[in-house]
């Protein structure tokens, strides 16, 4: 017998030897009902009480049905429909005045791209048609390929879905930049609304339009509504104004306990800084809620603006906080002025301190975007999954993760101490990149047509909001980095759940190789969606004082 047979029948012999892997996810793709050259995951139906999509038991049906919310777009926005501000920075209004000239130089003082005149080009023609041009919407939203389409809509964003799969979000007309897709705004000109609990929903009120002679020079608050009724939230530092600089807040999630409420988002500070926050009060008087800044995250931090923004996205029943912080131009780390992501074990401490994610896939200096966090303290998003220098270089990819943070202070209970447990244990109690964990077994060939770059919303039975780039038919390996059609097929973007394979446990995870030859992506590629998604949906501002 040869050597090389030897080998193999021994390769055969350990094979059959080792249990079956199976990938922990079945990746299905949403179609979108609705036009638009690429598509977007943005939010997924909240489980309620249901049982964990992992267990053995789990409803296939029940766990593919949980809807999910999306948006297409056909050119990145010119600066985000959902932000209050241009790049979610600029309280000045200045860059975005200067037209073309201003998205140049955000870019330059900010990102320091060696690509700034392209971003700039590719997001400037999209400002000036809203702005200028002929408005043709660009953003339109979706729930399982059912359109949602309030009258006179031009564009349209959907945030979250609230238990029965509505839409909480906003869309813009010819004459209003930004309302509600549900919410009164009486007395304001636009309103942005990020989550409801059934009850309260919360967002922001600004004081124009946002559209023709008022594009300019408005200010924000944080909003919750009690049902219909509005309330604006006070300023943690009650200036309007000051110079060029408005004040500006928003409120971006929520978690109601008893008559105490909390609010997670970002407030206004001295020199107008804008800076992730944590609300906290009572329901019998919403306007009065007291803002808690997030000490780490804050722009001015031992007198050097190291920050340029920050904001606190997400809360959940074990008061956990979750957000990101843009890293100022002036003051990149290792390469990059990354948008980096934090947490906040209790929010009811009382001292309330950001830790930034290290550690494993969180390289030192790494940027992202975060997603969502769900009851089990699984926290979704994305992060580089390259480290090179951006600063005068090229922005980095990224790819969609999953964080099983595991138990926090507030769980104190041994049965969800348990269960918290249980669920991290099958991700081996670490980070991975999502792609590591749609690899193998009997879903293996249609997970292999996805690379998954966004992780959006993740609910509690496990069923995640997604964004992948798709090589129709698969790729030609499973590796992180395979060519589609040898480098000359067609990628496209889409919206996708990421659905857990009922009975799957860590011994499933079979992690994805790279190919010792880099990629080089040709064909239609990922066009401006891999490669500035950032501008679409990052948190990043402008010159600070």
């Amino acid at each position: 017998m040869s050597s090389k047979l030897q080998l193999t029948t021994l390769a055969v012999l350990v094979s059959a030897a080792l249990p079956a892997q199976a990938a922990l996810y079945k990746v299905v793709e949403v179609a979108p009902g609705v036009s638009g050259n690429e598509v977007y995951g943005t939010a997924i139906q909240p489980s309620g009480n249901d049982a964990s999509c992992f267990d053995s038991g789990a409803s296939s049906s029940t766990c593919e049905g949980y809807k999910l919310a999306g948006e297409t777009r056909n050119r990145p926005d010119g600066f985000s429909y959902r932000e209050e501000v241009p790049f979610a920075m600029d309280n000045s209004f200045a860059y975005i005045e200067d037209d073309y000239d201003g998205f140049e130089d955000y870019c330059f003082y900010q990102l320091g791209y060696a690509t700034c005149e392209y971003w700039a080009s590719d997001r400037w023609s999209s400002w000036y048609n809203e702005t200028y041009s002929s408005n043709t919407p660009n953003s339109l939203a979706f729930i399982e390929g059912t359109a949602v389409l309030p009258t006179d809509a031009k564009n349209t964003v959907i945030n979250s879905l609230n238990s029965s799969g509505s839409a909480i979000g906003n869309y813009s007309t010819a004459t209003v930049r930004n309302t509600p897709i549900n919410g009164d705004i009486t007395g304001w000109k636009q309103g942005r609304q990020w989550a409801t609990n059934g009850t309260y929903s919360v967002g922001s009120v600004s004081s124009r339009t946002g559209t023709g002679g008022e594009r300019y020079y408005y200010f924000s608050k944080p909003a919750v509504w009690n049902g219909t009724t509005l309330n604006a939230v006070k300023w943690a530092y009650n200036d309007q104004q000051d110079g060029d600089y408005y004040a500006q807040g928003s409120m971006r999630d929520l978690y109601v306990d008893g008559t105490t409420f909390y609010g997670v988002g970002y407030n206004n500070y001295k020199d107008q800084h804008m800076n992730a926050t944590i609300f906290k009060g009572t329901t019998t008087d919403l306007t009065n809620l007291n803002s808690v800044q997030i000490n780490n995250a804050q722009v001015d931090i031992s007198g050097d603006n190291i920050h340029s923004n920050s904001v606190a996205t997400n809360i959940n029943k074990n008061l956990v906080v979750v957000g990101q912080a843009k890293r100022s131009g002036g003051f990149p780390k290792n390469g990059a002025a990354s948008n980096r992501l934090f947490i906040v074990p209790d929010a009811s401490a009382s001292s309330i301190n950001a830790s930034f994610f290290y550690g494993g896939i969180f390289f030192d200096g790494a940027g992202g975007e975060m997603g969502g966090i769900n009851n089990f303290n699984e926290i979704v998003g994305r992060i580089d999954s390259e480290n090179h220098r951006e600063y005068d270089g090229k922005q980095r990819r990224q790819r969609a993760f999953i964080y099983p943070y595991g138990v926090t202070p507030k769980v104190t209970v041994p049965a969800e101490v348990t269960a918290i447990n249980d669920r991290k244990a099958i991700f081996k109690n670490k980070a991975w990149l999502l792609d590591d964990l749609t690899n193998g077994g009997s879903e293996s060939s249609n997970n292999n047509q996805y690379r998954i770059y966004d992780a959006s919303d993740i609910n509690d039975a496990g069923v995640i909001s997604a964004t992948a780039v798709k090589c129709s038919g698969g790729y030609d390996s499973t590796s992180h980095n395979a060519y589609c059609g040898d480098g000359n097929g067609t990628e496209k973007v889409v919206a996708v759940k990421l659905v857990p394979i009922a009975g799957s446990d860590a011994s499933a995870i079979e992690p994805r190789s790279y190919d010792s030859t880099a990629t080089e992506r040709k064909g239609a590629g990922l066009g401006f969606g891999a490669l500035t998604i950032l501008g679409l949906f990052g948190f990043m501002r402008k010159r600070i004082k």
